[in-house]
């Protein structure tokens, strides 16, 4: 699907959030559906606390099919363009939320950002730290919960009072993605997801990437990730080698900031990492 690239920086930078309707293909919509499937079976004995449950080490899991699916190009392009050439996987999960009734759906709404937000100093746009990448599946309507946000709040001194945390608030804006739409949410975003009083499970899945120098939930130290790193190694791609953590340049690139504009020095770094990946291609 083509898609206007620079109208999504523009609605991220302006909201915090953007969606990429339909980005996930039917085949990558299946596999999904097999792994929660599997999971629900695994995990029947042991219901879960409250009426959530994540499920995280799911590269150690499904290898192929999740490593191919936290590398996808046209989710790391994006990417590149909010946070330059320094995306990193901090985790991947997904996470169930049974259904409950209204008054107990309503009881389990929480605000929050995520980790390593940077918000209040300015009401001016800055680039996030973390970018939260999600996908929900069944199709979202009402009875199964929307996702929430207060647009531009990851712009200004915005805060919710831990007494209404769990409260609508005056200025949420309500979204209700589909299957195969990713979301991408600004690390500052105030957000939160809505109760689940359908007749059925509702998952999403997070891909939450972060700048390659913050710790990392995900263990990297597995067979996959190390063949996948090793692999990138080999074809020079500093991209995926950076997706775990193995970046040569980063201390060097970070003593050359403050010379031209953020975004120029993003986009020549990105084109010599590609000029760095063609010269292997093309021996």
């Amino acid at each position: 699907m083509s898609r206007n690239i620079t109208q999504h920086l523009e609605n991220f930078k302006r909201d915090g959030l953007t969606i990429f309707e339909s980005q996930l293909d039917v085949t990558v919509l299946d596999q999904w559906q097999s792994i929660f499937k599997k999971e629900l079976e695994q995990n029947k004995n042991h219901p879960p606390k409250g009426n959530r449950h994540d499920t995280y080490q799911l590269i150690e899991k499904y290898p192929n099919f999740a490593l191919s699916f936290v590398s996808n190009t046209e989710v790391l392009d994006f990417l590149e363009l909010l946070i330059g050439p320094f995306v990193s996987l901090e985790a991947m999960a997904f996470a169930a939320t049974y259904p409950t009734t209204l008054e107990e759906a309503i009881g389990g709404i929480g605000w929050h950002r995520d980790m390593w937000a940077s918000i209040g100093r300015t009401n001016d746009y800055l680039p996030p730290n973390a970018v939260n990448v999600l996908n929900y599946f069944p199709d979202i309507n009402p009875e199964i919960g929307a996702f929430r946000f207060i647009p531009r709040s990851h712009r200004k001194s915005i805060f919710v009072d831990p007494e209404m945390k769990r409260q609508p608030h005056p200025e949420e804006q309500l979204v209700y993605p589909k299957s195969g739409d990713t979301l991408f949410v600004h690390s500052g975003l105030l957000h939160s997801g809505t109760g689940n009083h359908s007749g059925e499970i509702r998952y999403f899945v997070s891909r939450f990437y972060a700048k390659c120098w913050y710790p990392r939930r995900e263990q990297t130290d597995i067979p996959a990730i190390q063949s996948f790193i090793g692999e990138a190694e080999s074809k020079r791609d500093r991209r995926l080698m950076r997706l775990f953590g193995k970046d040569d340049l980063l201390l060097s690139r970070a003593g050359r900031s403050g010379t031209r504009p953020e975004v120029e020095i993003w986009q020549k770094w990105v084109e010599e990492d590609r000029q760095y990946k063609l010269a292997t291609d093309a021996a």
